[in-house]
């Protein structure tokens, strides 16, 4: 068969590099010599690994003293299949868990919401009940694993402490992030919320205070971060081996935005949690050590390697200056990676693998503490075995052959990679100026800055794409017939539908026959609890996990609490009323 080849497969061998930037649009010379680092002070500005402000990274023998924690992200389409597969991963090498949930869980609604038709466990696992949270992590010792929980479902972290009691396990010995989602995460949800709650009322969104609702948002904010901030407290006290606040970058990567946003936003939510934290009396150095984050790794490779060093760079420095940190911990910024999903294709998925590879290499030589490399097939469906053990083959090639894990910062001392680290800091500080300017960060969405900023992005990344300005293999050059693309694996490895119905069934029976009483008793004194800003949340979800309430009904009865809608789409009714 006769390949059909782009007009650089034609003219391929006169090519030459042409763009004169990063992918992020942060301009770049063809070459770089000491006299484009001549001002800056190694001791000041960069510092050994180990040392502030820790660009070179938080430890001084970095992955000689460990190396980074690989953890795939893993969430099939019921919790029995996410058991296995996790158990699967653990037998070939994996050293720690990130479980995802599925969109309709994402959302906090039950695989049984009208709404929730057709998306159960289709990305990611479905979370309805503390039997769910069972199911996922049976025959795992909790005290034997780190777990990430990329699972917003108010019932996964009551269910996962239930869980220890069970197994007998002191909370003090759980290795666990991302359990609790800074409210500020949210904001959008929350506006959304809020609009939806006037809706229903049949209140114009100006009577709630300004046309986006901006004064129903900050109402609910605060009752959030209260919660928010009494759980931190709670696992500062109980937790010493957790980092309960996780802020995930790599969703806004996922939107188009550049390096420099990415980490810049996500560092402007932590810092308005910080501001709200400390103002009630919180220390900062009991704060900041309890916090990580969550970043993506593109395709860029030296722009990516920059972007983590100017990460700790720039939380080192504001911990530093703006919040008056002094412990060590607390200026060490610890992170997970996820190798880009939005960078994988459809189009000859096979080739996603290279794609992947370059991620993780620019993560592992950017120093990150934990990674997860995205399998093959992620753009068409829930990674297949063969998708998985190969994501985590890559890992493993890094760790043990590659030698990129024997020096810390092996590409520190780069003219070109110093050089851009001072820019993309310059940068990444200007736009958490810019935010604080405008009242902080959930100012900034109310305002529709954020939304501008998206929209701006992905419009330049479609027109560069369709101007071939922005070139990618498979799918504006290099491409082939589509139906060479059909005998991948991944195009016929779809959700079971038969599992999720009988899993669903068996959903609606638990409703049906648990204890009715029970579980309204669980949900009034939750939300009571909710209302009266009661600093023991955690414990009364934990009594609604016993009582088999279900992560909607969890959800809605909080949402009322802080005076939304029960349903956030407005189909369902509480149903104990």
């Amino acid at each position: 068969m006769v390949r059909q080849m782009g007009q650089k497969g034609r003219s391929s061998y006169f090519e030459r590099a042409e763009r004169q930037e990063t992918w992020s649009g942060i301009p770049v010379k063809a070459v770089y010599t000491p006299n484009d680092v001549t001002d800056v002070k190694y001791a000041q500005r960069i510092g050994d690994p180990g040392h502030y402000p820790f660009t070179r990274g938080i430890y001084g023998d970095m992955y000689r003293g460990r190396l980074w924690s690989r953890r795939q992200i893993t969430g099939c389409s019921t919790p029995k299949l996410t058991n296995e597969r996790l158990r699967y991963l653990i037998s070939q090498g994996e050293n720690a868990i990130n479980v995802i949930c599925d969109q309709p869980t994402q959302i906090q609604i039950d695989s049984d919401h009208p709404w929730a038709e057709g998306s159960v466990g289709r990305a990611g696992v479905p979370i309805n009940t503390m039997q769910d949270v069972w199911a996922i992590m049976d025959g795992i010792r909790l005290d034997e694993t780190s777990t990430m929980l990329t699972a917003h479902s108010p019932i996964t972290f009551p269910s996962y402490l239930l869980l220890a009691d069970r197994q007998g396990i002191a909370y003090s010995e759980l290795r666990v992030s991302g359990v609790i989602t800074p409210p500020t995460v949210s904001a959008p949800v929350c506006l959304y919320g809020g609009r939806l709650a006037a809706d229903q009322q049949g209140i114009p969104w100006t009577a709630v205070g300004s046309q986006d609702g901006s004064d129903l948002l900050s109402a609910v904010q605060q009752k959030r971060m209260k919660e928010f901030a009494d759980k931190l407290e709670f696992m500062v006290k109980n937790c010493d081996k957790m980092y309960p606040a996780n802020f995930n970058g790599y969703i806004i990567r996922e939107t188009g935005v550049g390096a420099a946003e990415e980490v810049a936003w996500e560092f402007a939510r932590a810092f308005e949690a910080f501001d709200m934290l400390t103002k009630r009396g919180v220390d900062i150095d009991q704060i900041a050590p309890k916090v990580s984050f969550t970043f993506s790794a593109m395709i860029d490779l030296f722009e990516e390697i920059v972007k983590f060093r100017v990460a700790r760079k720039v939380w080192a420095r504001n911990l530093k200056e703006r919040f008056g940190a002094t412990a060590p911990r607390s200026l060490q910024l610890k992170f997970h990676v996820n190798t880009a999903g939005v960078m994988m294709e459809r189009q000859q998925p096979v080739i996603n693998i290279v794609r992947a590879a370059y991620g993780a290499l620019a993560a592992v030589l950017g120093g990150t503490q934990s990674l997860q490399v995205a399998g093959y097939d992620e753009a068409i469906a829930i990674p297949t075995e063969e998708a998985a053990t190969i994501a985590l083959r890559t890992q493993q090639i890094l760790a043990y052959e590659t030698g990129v894990a024997t020096v810390a910062d092996p590409l520190g001392g780069s003219y070109y990679v110093e050089s851009l680290t001072e820019k993309m800091d310059e940068d990444v500080q200007k736009i958490i100026d810019t935010i604080e300017g405008m009242g902080g960060m959930t100012a900034a969405v109310t305002s529709g800055y954020i939304d501008r900023e998206m929209e701006r992005a992905w419009l330049k990344y479609q027109q560069e794409v369709e101007d071939k300005k922005r070139i990618i293999v498979g799918v504006n050059e290099f491409t082939i017939p589509e139906e060479e693309d059909v005998d991948v694996e991944a195009y016929h490895h779809q959700v079971d539908f038969d599992l999720v119905s009988r899993y669903m069934d068996d959903l609606k029976e638990l409703k049906r026959t648990r204890s009715q009483t029970k579980g309204r008793k669980a949900l009034e004194n939750l939300r009571r609890a909710v209302e009266a800003g009661d600093p023991e949340i955690l414990r009364f979800e934990m009594e609604c996990c016993k009582a088999n309430c279900t992560t909607g009904e969890v959800a809605g009865v909080k949402r009322l609490g802080v005076g939304l809608a029960y349903d956030p789409m407005g189909v369902l009714e509480y149903p104990f009323d």
